[in-house]
């Protein structure tokens, strides 16, 4: 039998302007509240709990592959710049005319241009060094002592592995009679010839002697004063550095050299120097970067960074999406909840607010926990790599594939604030579509069958 309840009186209507009725602020305290008893729901619903989980993990992992592959790249880029320009000019000025008077009052003006640290004239050739039996082709460098001094090579003081001598010294490098017979050699071509300081060379260079039965290649004997380690195999194979004197009579070189090399405190962007130096000089004169210099390969670095980054960023947004499948299911489970929020007065923008701040507290909170995986890595990647190759039973960084001899790390707090934002982005849209279909429930429909 159907019982019937009566009330005696009217039925007491509900004050407007009670605050409970009324809307609160947006983001207010019970919004989160209620966002994070949601995210932490009752063992019936662990379907859900665990969807939030893999969705924090997904985006941890993928933002700490993100920060780790970009710092890596960044430490190679880094690296091979420093080393490469350890040894090689940042820009490179060549004369029209290139007699020893000219060269030199010109490269006392480049010296006075703000920025500048170093600049002399150069002689290159190419020779082919022999040792006994074993030969090799290499490019030599004729520079004055003086200018030597200020490469970053010479001053640098790593050794096994990294860039500086590995044997021997500059003491002796242009001393004697046309800037004397001590040269300095790469660590790849001392391997190749079997040969340490203290030991000679002959170098061979097709520039000889002009006589009446045609060019005679010039052939001499030199020192090794000292083996240089440039930290770049391809550096190390091929260069040497001759006294400039010495390297202008071997090679017949022009009296103030092929070209004026400059050194600057900002290499990455030596622009404002190159154009004060376009304008001192006579009209013909070629003036270039070494980014010019290497233009494949700086394209390349820049190509390659630019998409690695574009391909992970995608991998972060498809680990946000997980987010969304979630927030469907918390959405259905809650479906009673959100009824009844509506029918006492909670506005659709609140519900929505609700399931934005769920989804996103998933998004910041695996983008923090990637961020500081990602900074450890970082800080650690000298032991993840021995761990790695004991693991592996090798090198698994073999330095003749990479040309490099430890894996590079170098954190980018820009990349870092990108991969921030970025996920948090990520997650905040991937928390739009079932927040806007939690917020648009009609409680009415939603509660017909409770």
């Amino acid at each position: 039998m159907r019982s019937t309840v009566y009330v005696k009186g009217p039925l007491p209507m509900a004050d407007v302007n009670s605050p409970r009725v009324q809307n609160s602020r947006p983001f207010s305290g019970y919004e989160f509240m209620l966002a994070m008893r949601y995210l932490m729901t009752k063992r019936r619903h662990g379907g859900v709990t665990l969807i939030s989980v893999i969705s924090f993990v997904g985006i941890m992992l993928a933002v700490t592959a993100l920060i780790a592959v970009m710092s890596v790249m960044n430490g190679f880029r880094s690296e091979l710049l420093s080393r490469l320009l350890g040894a090689q000019a940042h820009v490179y000025v060549v004369p029209v005319e290139r007699d020893n008077d000219t060269t030199h009052a010109l490269t006392d003006q480049i010296r006075q241009i703000p920025g500048v640290n170093q600049a002399g004239p150069v002689v290159l050739g190419q020779a082919l060094a022999s040792s006994g039996r074993l030969g090799v082709g290499v490019q030599v460098i004729g520079v004055r002592p003086e200018d030597l001094s200020d490469y970053a090579i010479i001053n640098s003081e790593e050794h096994s592995g990294g860039a500086g001598f590995s044997q021997g010294n500059a003491d002796e490098f242009g001393t004697g009679h046309n800037g004397g017979n001590v040269i300095l050699i790469g660590q790849g071509i001392a391997s190749h010839l079997g040969v340490r300081a203290g030991d000679e060379i002959t170098l061979l260079s097709p520039n000889g002697s002009v006589t009446p039965m045609g060019t005679v290649p010039r052939r001499k004997a030199y020192t090794v004063g000292g083996v240089i380690t440039f930290g770049v195999l391809d550096l190390d194979r091929i260069m040497i550095f001759m006294p400039f004197e010495q390297a202008q009579i071997f090679f017949n070189g022009a009296p103030g050299g092929d070209y004026i090399e400059v050194r600057v405190d900002n290499p990455a962007n030596p622009d404002a120097q190159i154009q004060a130096i376009r304008d001192m000089t006579a009209p013909g004169t070629q003036v270039f970067d070494w980014r010019t210099q290497n233009r494949q390969f700086w394209q390349a670095l820049q190509i390659e960074r630019t998409m690695m980054r574009i391909l992970l960023s995608i991998i972060v947004a498809i680990a946000a999406m997980n987010i969304i499948s979630g927030l469907v299911m918390l959405v259905k489970n809650k479906t009673r909840d959100i009824a009844i929020l509506r029918t006492m007065g909670a506005s659709q923008g609140a519900i929505m607010r609700v399931f934005l701040i769920s989804g996103a507290a998933i998004g910041v909170l695996g983008t923090l926990a990637g961020i500081i995986l990602g900074i450890l890595f970082v800080i650690f990647v000298g032991p993840i790599q021995d761990f790695a190759s004991w693991i592996a039973g090798g090198d698994v960084f073999d330095p003749s594939v990479y040309n490099l001899y430890r894996l590079p790390a170098k954190m980018d707090w820009t990349e870092v604030l990108y991969v921030s934002l970025f996920g948090f982005i990520a997650a905040l849209l991937a928390t739009l579509p079932p927040a806007w279909r939690a917020s648009r429930l009609d409680p009415v429909e939603a509660l017909r069958y409770e």
